[in-house]
This record gives C-alpha cells, sequence and structure tokens, in this order.
C-alpha cells in the first residue's frame, strides 16, 4: 500500500467507532527504512474534549488492528503521546 493510499483512510478506534482523524505522516525507521508510526491529526466539525482539531497522535504500526478498504482500526489505549 502507498502512504498516500493510507492518508485517504479514516482512523476510527475500535470499541467507539468514534472519528479520530486521518493520518497526516509517519516515523520511518532510519536504518530499516520500515514505518514505525503513524501521525494522526484529529479531525471533524465537532471535536472532542479528547480530539481536539489539529491535535495530533502517534500510532505505532504493531498497534493497528486492522486495515481495510476504507478505514484503520485502533484502540485509543494503543496511542503514544
Amino acid at each position: 500500500m502507498k502512504f498516500s493510499d493510507a492518508q485517504q483512510k479514516e482512523v476510527i478506534e475500535a470499541t467507539t467507532g468514534q472519528l479520530l482523524g486521518f493520518i497526516v505522516d509517519a516515523e520511518i525507521d532510519k536504518d530499516t527504512g520500515f514505518i514505525i508510526s503513524f501521525v494522526v491529526e484529529a479531525q471533524g466539525a465537532y471535536p472532542s474534549f479528547f480530539n481536539k482539531k489539529g491535535e495530533t497522535k502517534k500510532i505505532a504500526v504493531q498497534n493497528i488492528a486492522i486495515i481495510g478498504k476504507d478505514v484503520i482500526i485502533v484502540s485509543k489505549s494503543l496511542f503514544e503521546d
């Protein structure tokens, strides 16, 4: 999958089904060249207390549960600061 494809997918919290945002960047291991985490920016007209618009969080690749056709499913508890 291309990075640009991942950027078009909604990132959804598995337990609540809440839209967390979209991937805006990736952290790459300089030794291996593999993606180690994605940076997700909060989106939406009505940001929640947890997810203010413009706020970003990192999600480690190994903590992504499912990458589907239209969405990426993660657990909010798996976010890194």
